[in-house]
């Protein structure tokens, strides 16, 4: 900030102090317009959309002494400041620094703007909306495996065109290997500025992959970067925070699982078995009609040998580990990625084609990795051709109908799939 532009916002406050009009000015009255060095500003989804929010970004340096500035749209009297949390992480031979500050006690229906302020400076003014207290209805986007090699391009290309083409979607999820690295910074880097301004505005939904589990060397590591991203809703478990978690949109239910267990049962003992205590407490205690569950591996081999089955093909040691308690707690749709094409199963219960049960579909690539997979004579109902051009799924509830529709990037219709209350 130039020597005459400090002037004038010193006189600025001066004047309306003698005027009597301080309660006008925002709390740092100098922080006005200038920029803070922080990149990928992004809304992170919480438990309750209607009355809370979680806001992230990062920087290369520490900005030391960051707070958020928010009030309810064009009321500067009730501006309110939240000094932000930061946590740093050195990996990839630099630092990245990650801040967060979680909003409660918000007004639903309620439009906000807010900025980050740090001593002098400050971003521009953002606009979010809390939802309604009683949404009766949800919308939102589902992608699979943005990974991408060399540029971030079709990533880009997949989640802008999604957006455009639907607006009114409240959230974004994308469902395992956001990166191909979980290490690498210029992986992260070239995912979070693919998606541009709309996380500043709508919730991402992250589910954690196997390649968020990779190091620079491709080999296992602890998903530190993943976790650092994503101040992720709690899930009562300090050793496994942010490894899976639930949070509620209008009339549905969702669950976002970790299905890492070969990557992470050494590095992180203990989380399946803690995964499906928490699983089963959780739906217990939700009201909604509907359950999604979000997670990254698919329930079928595809090929990819498994470990416990010692098979290629049929039901994946996942599938083995999940399914049985899906059936159980009565979920209604589950959403996988990771094998990078389009397969919808149908209904399977007691790990049979049925009638009823969970209703399984697979999809993705989001992003440039391109994979033949072969197709399962038993449970396969509907398939993609191959290789599978990058699409998304659009998922819209109410609490008689929920409708999935896959669409590829270029615009075209590959199914719609109704399920009825």
């Amino acid at each position: 900030m130039d020597i005459t532009r400090r002037k004038f916002l010193k006189y600025c406050g001066q004047a309306a102090i003698l005027l009597g009009l301080e309660a006008w000015l925002p709390k740092a009255a100098a922080a006005a317009d200038g920029t803070v060095p922080l990149k990928f500003l992004r809304h992170i989804i919480t438990a309750d959309a209607a009355s809370s929010r979680t806001i992230m970004w990062q920087a290369n340096a520490n900005l030391s002494g960051c707070a958020l500035e928010y009030r309810p749209a064009s009321q500067i009297r009730a501006t309110k400041q939240v000094a932000a949390s930061t946590t740093s992480l050195f990996e990839d031979k630099l630092a990245v620094f990650f801040s967060s500050v979680t909003l409660t006690e918000l007004a639903p229906g309620t439009s906000y703007e807010y900025r980050i302020i740090q001593g002098e400076r400050a971003t521009r003014w953002h606009q979010f909306k809390t939802e309604p207290a009683n949404r009766t209805e949800v919308s939102a986007l589902i992608f699979c495996d943005s990974q991408c090699s060399g540029s971030y391009d079709i990533w880009q290309q997949t989640f802008q065109t999604a957006w455009q083409r639907h607006p009114e979607s409240q959230f974004a999820a994308i469902v395992g290997d956001l990166t191909d690295n979980g290490q690498s910074d210029w992986h992260w880097d070239k995912f979070f500025a693919a998606m541009g301004t709309i996380p500043e505005q709508h919730p991402l939904v992250p589910v954690m992959g196997n390649h968020e589990c990779y190091g620079l060397d491709w080999k296992f590591c602890l998903p530190r970067r993943y976790l650092a991203s994503f101040a992720l809703p709690t899930n009562n478990s300090a050793k496994f925070q942010g490894s899976f978690y639930t949070f509620d949109y209008g009339p549905v239910h969702f669950i976002v699982l970790n299905t890492q267990e070969l990557e992470l049962h050494e590095l992180l003992p203990g989380l399946l078995e803690r995964q499906l205590h928490w699983l089963k407490q959780d739906t217990n205690r939700r009201h909604q009609p509907w359950q999604v569950v979000l997670m990254h591996k698919d329930i079928l081999a595809y090929d990819e040998y498994q470990l416990g089955t010692q098979q290629k093909d049929g039901i994946s040691d996942i599938g083995h580990a999940f399914m049985p308690v899906f059936d159980e707690l009565g979920i209604d749709l589950v959403l996988t990625g990771h094998m990078h094409t389009y397969r919808s199963r149908g209904h399977i219960k007691d790990l049979q084609p049925a009638d009823d049960g969970p209703f399984y579909v697979l999809s993705g690539p989001a992003g440039n990795r391109y994979y033949q997979v072969p197709d399962d004579r038993t449970y396969d109902r509907s398939a993609i051709y191959q290789p599978t051009p990058p699409h998304y799924l659009r998922l819209h509830a109410t609490a008689q109908e929920l409708t999935l529709t896959g669409c590829t990037t270029d615009g075209e219709h590959i199914e719609t799939i109704t399920l009825t209350k």
